[in-house]
């Protein structure tokens, strides 16, 4: 009967963690108890309570992938290499710099020694709250985007991967008007986009499903929406950012994920509507905004999956 019941929580067991991953949101990770359980948990046991909350949500592992340490490994690699190879070729030692949908934080803390400092937000308090348990760095704050918000902050590159393909060009359009607020005068954008690809269904498509499944997921589920290049120029520019380049990121780097198939978007802020004022900023002076601008936005969930997700599925949650 031992035998018995042991294999029956076995088989129980993921049923249970997608119940709990999936329950009230689409991510369970962005629920407040998440943080205060970690903040009750020894020291000695934080990274592996961290580690298996992350491979509770879905969104953060494969489905067949049950070693989390191998996984959390795997994606520190991966994240150092885009960091290195990718993010590195546009970064500047003294450079203040925002991660869009950190997550779990590795790629920020990759990103870490290069510069000055490192502001990593997301709208998931649970994810935070990993993340500086797993990936922690002296110069690396981690924030929800209403904090950082409320700080005032700027800086001199703001960088999002595996981001913008989740958001809607409604979202993606706030989105960069928050991101070209944050940014100083001349400020650099570097965003992984999907663009030209016939795989992934775009937004037009999505929103004529008429089949239940398809209008569910595309209601509830963290899509993937595929544009062209032309039609992400136009966002981008709107949002008053110039210099736009889109770099395949297989001239870039060579690595074990789906990104290395896809591009990064390269932009400048213009700044016509900067006023004669100035204000300091770690001894610089720099513009102030004169025109109000749209708050800083993105969707609500966290953003960073360790396993890039494929068009017309839901990622691996």
């Amino acid at each position: 009967m031992a035998g018995r019941g042991s294999t029956v929580a076995r088989r129980l067991r993921p049923l249970a963690g997608f119940v709990v991953a999936t329950a009230g949101a689409q991510n369970f990770l962005g629920a407040r108890w998440v943080p205060a359980v970690l903040a009750v948990t020894p020291a000695w046991q934080r990274q592996e309570v961290a580690l298996r909350l992350l491979a509770w949500s879905p969104h953060y592992f494969k489905s067949d992938e049950h070693d989390r340490h191998a996984a959390a490994e795997r994606n520190r690699r991966t994240r150092q290499v885009l960091a290195d190879e990718v993010l590195g070729r546009y970064l500047h030692a003294d450079d203040d710099v925002l991660d869009v949908g950190c997550g779990p934080g590795y790629l920020a803390a990759a990103v870490a020694p290069r510069v000055h400092s490192v502001t990593a937000v997301d709208v998931s308090r649970g994810a935070l709250a990993c993340a500086r348990v797993l990936n922690p760095a002296p110069n690396l704050d981690y924030a929800t985007v209403d904090e950082f918000i409320r700080g005032g902050r700027d800086v001199d590159v703001v960088y999002s991967v595996a981001v913008v393909q989740h958001l809607t060009d409604e979202a993606f359009a706030r989105a960069l008007r928050g991101w070209h607020a944050a940014l100083r005068p001349g400020g650099r954008l570097l965003v992984h986009v999907v663009v030209d690809d016939a795989g992934w269904r775009t937004e037009a498509q999505w929103r004529a499903e008429r089949g239940l499944v398809g209008r569910l997921k595309f209601r509830f589920a963290l899509n993937c929406f595929g544009r062209s290049a032309d039609q992400v120029r136009r966002l981008v520019t709107a949002a008053g950012f110039g210099e736009l380049d889109l770099v395949p990121m297989a001239s870039l780097v060579d690595v074990d994920d789906d990104v290395a198939g896809q591009h990064l978007l390269v932009a400048r802020r213009l700044d016509v509507a900067a006023a004669s004022a100035a204000t300091p900023s770690r001894g610089l002076a720099v513009p102030v905004q004169a025109t109000p601008v749209e708050p800083f936005d993105l969707e609500p969930f966290d953003l960073e999956p360790i396993v890039p997700v494929t068009a017309d599925t839901d990622p691996p949650r």
